[in-house]
């Protein structure tokens, strides 16, 4: 099984914020994302961009995840 894996980009790197993605949503807080084994995640930035044939989500702004 092939779920998205997270990232988040800044203007000099990406970093790998969140593997096996299942759900993603947005809340007043941000992006909330939750794996595939329901771990949840908050994340201050927005989304960029979403590859569905590759399993990509760029997302940009602050990487300071909230919520675990």
């Amino acid at each position: 099984m092939c779920l998205a894996t997270a990232y988040v980009e800044s203007e000099d790197h990406k970093e790998e914020m969140m593997r096996d993605v299942a759900w993603i949503g947005a809340e007043s807080q941000g992006v909330v994302m939750i794996s595939f084994l329901g771990e949840r995640q908050v994340s201050h930035a927005r989304i960029k961009s979403v590859d569905l044939v590759h399993g990509t989500i760029i997302l940009e702004g602050d990487e300071d995840g909230g919520d675990k």
